[in-house]
């Protein structure tokens, strides 16, 4: 009888606690505390309830602020569930998270209950920029000796942090706030950099720097000037006697082809796909610029024609406009007739406009290549043209000097700065046709294949040239195999025997 009656009081006392129990409401814990510093900013938000709760009534109960999208998903049943954010949360922010009373599965009442925390600060770089302040993206190419600004959005401690560019340690000047540091690039060799902050400085509070950053860039000479952008290429028909030089507008061409023309005297043919403010002198054509119109698929400027250019422009058609009263123009004084004859670019693209609207659009195709090592090639002679070509490595240019005369872009007067030198040979025909300019006209095949040589960057390659569309761009393939591609900027192909 004594072990029963126990037997019934414990049961009478264990209903009454389950009893007392159920009566209470449904509670709720999370992993964050409320006024917690120092919170990850790729923290989740845990929800623990002592009862289960739908998934939907906690994602209506549920809210944040600053107002941050996230989502909420079951962790262990309908016990506990997780706010994820989106996207990582903002650094050294104070948020505020709030549940509003809700009814759990079992009908009890879940109280509401507010709390506050406040995310760290991750001391990274927020952003680079260059000249005048210009933001910089990864890829972006700079000129020569261009400062570069990294800005953090925090003040760093200095002595801890490591910068690199290319293989060396930068050296850095910090801003009085210590929230960014500039440095030059002067002295770095033309093309490819890398610039790097390196894992593991501080701030001044003792956060770390989490990772490296890394910029990838370039360092390129950029022709800045303004130009009028073409539908299709223009290709120009300029002189390059002596009472021609200097030249306007050559710096901006995106090619210009040398090539041997009456008497000894080179003539050459600027390619546009953006036109300068000024171009000139212009002269007459040959008959390879014929064939280069049909290659880069534009129209040739010129000034006059000969008989035999005009017959081999009827055989094999090539879009031509000649001097126009409202497009060309002579130039005063120093220049003289007939190597005073101007374009402007806006008329340029006018005069396509205007004549020739029918032909297609079409750019020149331009991505700076990536070459393997080579031998060096500071100076290049190409005597045929009397010309010699030395590398300048501060810009990674070539300058060009012709029986002794350094060219200049007469617009710019700077002198002229060649990306890429190409000497392409293929067969030189003499061709006797009497019409006054001269024994014999020089005509040289672009429609076949060949051999060329290539500078770039103070190394030289060479390979096959060839074409295998007459109404199309010229193929390069370098000996390994490679596809040539042009660089942006001036190239300049040297057509000789």
């Amino acid at each position: 009888m004594a072990v029963g009656l126990v037997i019934v009081v414990l049961l009478t006392s264990i209903g009454a606690f389950l009893f007392y129990e159920n009566t209470l409401p449904t509670t709720l814990a999370t992993n964050i505390k409320n006024g917690q510093k120092e919170v990850p900013t790729d923290s989740r938000i845990l929800l623990a309830f002592s009862r289960p709760v739908t998934l939907a009534a906690v994602q209506a109960a549920f809210s944040i602020s600053p107002a941050t999208a996230g989502t909420i998903g079951a962790v262990d049943g309908q016990t506990q569930y997780a706010w994820s954010p989106a996207k990582g949360l903002s650094e050294l922010t104070t948020y505020t998270v709030s549940m509003k009373p809700i009814i759990d599965v079992g009908h009890h009442h879940v109280q509401g209950s507010t709390w506050s925390f406040t995310t760290l600060i991750v001391p990274h770089v927020t952003s680079i920029s260059g000249a005048a302040g210009t933001p910089l993206t990864d890829g972006t190419e700079i000129d020569p000796g261009t400062t570069l600004k990294l800005n953090f959005n925090d003040a760093m401690e200095p002595q801890t942090m490591k910068v690199t560019v290319g293989a060396q340690v930068a050296n850095v000047t910090w801003a009085a706030d210590d929230k960014s540091a500039t440095l030059s690039t002067a002295g770095f060799a033309s093309g490819p950099l890398q610039v790097q902050v390196v894992a593991g400085g501080r701030d001044q509070t003792g956060h770390l720097v989490p990772g490296t950053f890394t910029f990838n860039t370039g360092i390129y000479y950029h022709d800045r000037e303004h130009t009028t952008a073409l539908r299709y290429p223009a290709l120009i028909q300029i002189p390059n006697d002596e009472a021609a030089l200097d030249q306007n507008g050559l710096q901006a061409a995106d090619m210009v082809f040398e090539y041997l023309a009456e008497g000894g005297i080179t003539r050459l043919t600027a390619v546009y796909d953006n036109a300068p403010d000024l171009i000139g002198p212009m002269r007459s054509a040959r008959f390879i610029s014929l064939k280069l119109g049909r290659h880069y698929k534009g129209l040739l400027f010129q000034s006059g024609e000969s008989q035999a250019t005009q017959a081999a422009a009827a055989a094999d058609p090539t879009p031509q406009f000649f001097d126009t009263i409202g497009y060309q123009f002579r130039a005063a004084p120093p220049r003289y007739a007939p190597d005073n004859l101007m374009i402007k670019g806006p008329l340029v693209k006018a005069a396509e406009d205007n004549y020739f609207s029918s032909i297609p659009a079409f750019t020149i195709p331009k991505v700076r290549p990536v070459l393997p090592p080579s031998s060096s090639a500071a100076t290049v002679n190409v005597d045929e043209h009397y010309s010699v070509y030395k590398y300048d490595p501060g810009t990674g240019t070539y300058l060009k000097t012709e029986q002794g005369h350094t060219y200049s872009d007469a617009s710019l007067g700077q002198p002229l700065r060649i990306e890429m030198l190409i000497t392409l040979h293929t067969t030189e025909t003499l061709l006797n046709v009497g019409d006054g300019h001269g024994s014999y006209i020089h005509d040289f095949d672009l429609d076949s294949s060949g051999r060329f040589n290539v500078f770039y960057k103070g190394m030289g390659y060479s390979g096959t040239w060839s074409s295998t569309d007459s109404h199309g761009p010229l193929t390069f393939t370098l000996d390994g195999g490679q596809v040539l591609t042009l660089p942006p900027g001036l190239v300049w192909i040297d057509v000789t025997a």
